[in-house]
């Protein structure tokens, strides 16, 4: 993989999205929201023990947000949003979900953490 892990989740994730989402390849929050977003964090690194030297496990977190401020209006919008990326994202062959989490993001925004496993290896 020649890409950063940021730039390659982007590349993969970004063209699963509507068109109307926005997707944040780096861990920054906007002041306001007025569309549904995905941001980026690569928060872990692991060397596979098991695998070939250069394979990597990495963890990363998509963060999706609602832009509604009103809580049960996100709330619902999101029980569909959030599925939409699940599906979309299920199946690829080296991006894994294994779980979601709602969470407060910032006043007065709502969203879900879905945590991604991310397989990188060394260029050959």
């Amino acid at each position: 993989m020649s890409v950063s892990v940021r730039a390659y989740v982007e590349a993969q994730i970004k063209p699963l999205l509507p068109a109307e989402w926005k997707f944040i390849p780096n861990q920054t929050m906007p002041e306001t929201i007025s569309q549904t977003v995905v941001i980026v964090k690569h928060s872990r690194i692991e060397k596979l023990p098991a695998a070939p030297i250069g394979h990597l496990q990495n963890t990363v977190t998509l963060t999706i947000v609602d832009p509604h401020a009103d809580e049960v209006k996100a709330e619902n919008a999101l029980d569909d949003s959030v599925l939409e990326l699940l599906t979309a994202i299920d199946g690829h062959e080296r991006i894994n979900w294994s779980l979601a989490e709602k969470v407060a993001v910032k006043d007065p925004y709502i969203g879900w953490d879905i945590t991604l496993t991310v397989i990188t290896e060394k260029e050959s």
